[in-house]
C-alpha cells in the first residue's frame, strides 16, 4: 500500500528556494514537474535521504510562452477532465519510503529527540480533544497536532501540500503572519483568474496545515477558513468543503464573540450539505445544537425553511426559496434544485394529464427562460 512519509528538511528548503526564481504561475506549474522528476529521480535511487540537498544547484527558471496562458474556462475544463490522473500523480510525489538520516551534531539529535517525543505524545492521545472534522475525519492538516505547539520560521510563502508522518522542523512550517499575507494573495489570485483551482487549493491546504502545527486559532485562521472555504463552493468541490467547515465550526467555539460573524452563514451551507446527501441524523443533531438566535438569523432561517419545504414535499415553495438563497447557498442547493425538477416533472405530468401550459411547468420547475425547460424535457 501507499506510505506517505515527511521530505528531509533540506528538501524543502531546496523546493522552496527552485520557486523563488519563478515570476508567474505557469512558471510555478513547469518548476513542479521539474521538481517532481528530481525527487522520484532520487526515490529511485534511494537517495532522498542521503543527499545534501543544501549543496544542489538551484534548477534554472523555465522558459513558459505567456501567449499559451489557458483562461480560467479551460483550465476548468481540463482540471475536471483529469482530475483522477493528477490526484494518482499527486500521491506518487509522496515519499514512499522513509530512511532515518543520522543527525550530524548533538544539538541535532537532541532537536530530534524532542520532536520524537512530542510525536509519540500525539499517538497516545494528547490529540484526542483535537476538534476533527465530522464524522471523525479531521483532514490531513489535523494529523500532527501535539501538546507543545511549534513555533514556525519558514519565510517563503509558497509550500506544496505533503502529508506528514512525524513532527516537522519549524524551520519547514510558516509563521503566521507569513500565512496570513500568503492566504490573502491566493485570495486574490483566484479573483483574478491568475492560478487555477487545482493549485489553489493545493496551497490553501498547506496554510491550514502550518496553522494547526502551531495551534493557530484566532480570528487570522477563520478568515483564511471562510475563505477557503467560499472558494471551495464557487469550485463545486463539495468533498473539500466539507473537510474545511467541520473544522471551522469547532473553531468558532474556541475563538472570542466578534470573529464568529460568519457562523450563521456556514451553518446555513451545512444544513443544505446535509439535505444533499440525505443525512438525517446530522441535520437533526445539528439544528438540535442551535441557539435560539442562531435559528432567527436569516441565512439559517431560510435554510430551515429549505429544509422544511422538502420534509413536506412542497416543492412550489422550494422552488421559490432557492430563488431567495443568499450569499452561496445556490452552489449547494442546486444539486437538490436538479435533483428535484426531475422528480416533480414526473410528479406534474401524471398529475396534469394530457397537458399543462408551457409557462406554468416553467414556473413549477424553478426556470427563468424557457430554454433551460427544453433541454430538460429533450433529455428526457
Amino acid at each position: 500500500g501507499e506510505v506517505n512519509q515527511a521530505w528531509p528538511p533540506k528538501l524543502q528548503k531546496f523546493v522552496e528556494r527552485a520557486f523563488t526564481v519563478c515570476l508567474t504561475h505557469e512558471e510555478r506549474v513547469a518548476m513542479q514537474d521539474t521538481l517532481k522528476a528530481i525527487i522520484e529521480g532520487a526515490k529511485r535511487n534511494n537517495t532522498l535521504w542521503k543527499t545534501d540537498w543544501d549543496l544542489q544547484p538551484t534548477p534554472k527558471r523555465p522558459e513558459v510562452a505567456s501567449a499559451d496562458t489557458p483562461t480560467r474556462w479551460q483550465r476548468k475544463q481540463e482540471a475536471q477532465s483529469s482530475r483522477k490522473e493528477r490526484r494518482k500523480n499527486k500521491r506518487e510525489r509522496g515519499v514512499a519510503g522513509h530512511f532515518e538520516e543520522e543527525p550530524d551534531t548533538e544539538a541535532e539529535r537532541a532537536a530530534k529527540a524532542r520532536r520524537n517525543k512530542r510525536f509519540a505524545d500525539m499517538q497516545q492521545g494528547i490529540v484526542s480533544s483535537a476538534p476533527t472534522a465530522g464524522g471523525g475525519d479531521g483532514g490531513e492538516e489535523l494529523k500532527f497536532i501535539s501538546s507543545e505547539a511549534i513555533v514556525g520560521t519558514c519565510m517563503v510563502m509558497e509550500k506544496i501540500f505533503i502529508r506528514i508522518q512525524q513532527m516537522p522542523n519549524p524551520d519547514t512550517v510558516r509563521p503566521e503572519r507569513v500565512l496570513v499575507k500568503w492566504a490573502e494573495r491566493l485570495k486574490a489570485k483566484y479573483e483574478s483568474e491568475e492560478a487555477d483551482y487545482e493549485w489553489i487549493a493545493d496551497q490553501f491546504k498547506a496554510v491550514r496545515q502550518d496553522m494547526v502545527i502551531q495551534h493557530i486559532k484566532n480570528g487570522h485562521t477563520v478568515a483564511i477558513y471562510e475563505s477557503n472555504a467560499r472558494i471551495a463552493l464557487l469550485e463545486d468541490d463539495l468533498g473539500e468543503f466539507y473537510k474545511i467547515q467541520s473544522y471551522l465550526m469547532n473553531l468558532y467555539k474556541e475563538v472570542d464573540e466578534g470573529d464568529r460573524q460568519n457562523q450563521c452563514e456556514f451553518l446555513a451551507y451545512r444544513i443544505f450539505y446535509w439535505l444533499v446527501y440525505n443525512n438525517a441524523a446530522d441535520l437533526m443533531k445539528e439544528i438540535k445544537n442551535m441557539t435560539l438566535e442562531q435559528k432567527r438569523d436569516p441565512s439559517v432561517s431560510h435554510a430551515l425553511r429549505v429544509h422544511a419545504a422538502l420534509d413536506l414535499h412542497d416543492y412550489d415553495t422550494f422552488f421559490r426559496l432557492y430563488a431567495q438563497t443568499p450569499s452561496l447557498g445556490r452552489c449547494i442547493a442546486k444539486h437538490m434544485r436538479d435533483k428535484l425538477r426531475l422528480r416533480t416533472l414526473r410528479v406534474v405530468l401524471r398529475s396534469y394529464k394530457p397537458t399543462i401550459p408551457f409557462t406554468d411547468l416553467r414556473r413549477k420547475l424553478g426556470f427563468k427562460g424557457a430554454d433551460a425547460l427544453d433541454t430538460l424535457l429533450g433529455g428526457g
